[in-house]
């Protein structure tokens, strides 16, 4: 069958924006029709010569129907910014932006003009959480945990923003309540940043979340357990694992446990991304999510910066 494909433009091509080549690339609706990078050396390393190659994005213009922007934050508004008022989509990584009022404007240009705007919150797309909304659930108390190896590469925000705004976005998605208080804590160990943080999320339904995120960790963990009225939920996003316990009548209880196949959550992000440009899903990640996140992040981190 023949599709009719939408050319597709990557700007930053890092660690994390050649995976983005590479999904494009594989995706049958889309032709990779252009890359950036301000390093030369990043753009050398692709192999294809049909590929538009450039050190500034403004040449994307007339080339690229959708981008996605894979750079440092501190530039994510401006990119963002120019190609929404040009008319183009976009799938823009997390952090959105460095601050609320650039994430509120580029949601307004991106309503105007009638664009997709998708943030890259990936973790919305492992199946084990995918299949816990599912089930409509109404959280009492929510524990998560993201540990992360040490990573030199990637520290041009603070743990809240690179890691915890993950959890943030989706404790939002099931509480669908107005935040009562925060309480904050958090150190700086290896960098120049606040390296790992814990969050006490009261919100106005007496609902509390309680989150802990660290970049300084000798192994990878990212677990979330949801507590229900006569329900708890266990998810370990790293194995997709999804488990319950339930209670049913006369004081029965059920358990059930599944593992879920190997997913890649990037593929799916960006297989949303596209078939919601091509009118044929609605987009998990939206802008209007981005910046709900990066609200309650930027509270976070400023309370941290307070504390400190």
């Amino acid at each position: 069958m023949i599709y009719n494909k939408i050319n597709v433009g990557v700007v930053g091509l890092g660690y994390l924006g050649k995976f983005h080549y590479q999904k494009y690339t594989a995706n049958k609706y889309t032709k990779l029709a252009a890359v950036v990078d301000i390093n030369d050396e990043n753009i050398k390393e692709l192999e294809s010569d049909k590929v538009f190659k450039t050190n500034n994005y403004k040449d994307l213009i007339d080339i690229v129907d959708a981008v996605s922007i894979v750079t440092p934050t501190t530039t994510h508004y401006e990119i963002a910014k120019f190609f929404l008022e040009n008319n183009i989509n976009v799938l823009l990584e997390k952090p959105m932006t460095e601050t609320i009022i650039q994430a509120k404007k580029l949601n307004a240009i991106a309503k105007k003009n009638k664009l997709v705007f998708q943030i890259g919150h990936l973790e919305q797309f492992n199946p084990a959480i995918m299949k816990l909304k599912l089930d409509s659930i109404q959280p009492q108390f929510i524990e998560v945990h993201r540990l992360c190896k040490y990573n030199p590469r990637a520290n041009d925000v603070d743990v809240v923003l690179d890691l915890m705004i993950h959890d943030i976005d989706i404790v939002l998605s099931l509480v669908n309540q107005k935040i009562k208080r925060l309480s904050v804590s958090g150190k700086k160990i290896l960098t120049k940043l606040t390296d790992i943080a814990n969050v006490r999320i009261e919100f106005n339904n007496n609902i509390v979340a309680n989150l802990t995120a660290s970049r300084i960790s000798t192994k990878n963990e990212r677990k979330m357990r949801i507590f229900s009225k006569n329900s708890y939920y266990s998810i370990d996003f790293i194995n997709n694992e999804l488990k319950k316990l339930i209670k049913k009548k006369d004081n029965i209880f059920k358990t059930y446990s599944h593992r879920y196949k190997k997913s890649d959550s990037l593929n799916e992000e960006i297989k949303n991304f596209i078939n919601t440009c091509r009118g044929k899903e609605i987009s998990m990640t939206t802008g209007e999510c981005g910046e709900n996140a990066l609200k309650v992040a930027k509270k976070i981190t400023g309370a941290l910066q307070k504390n400190d």
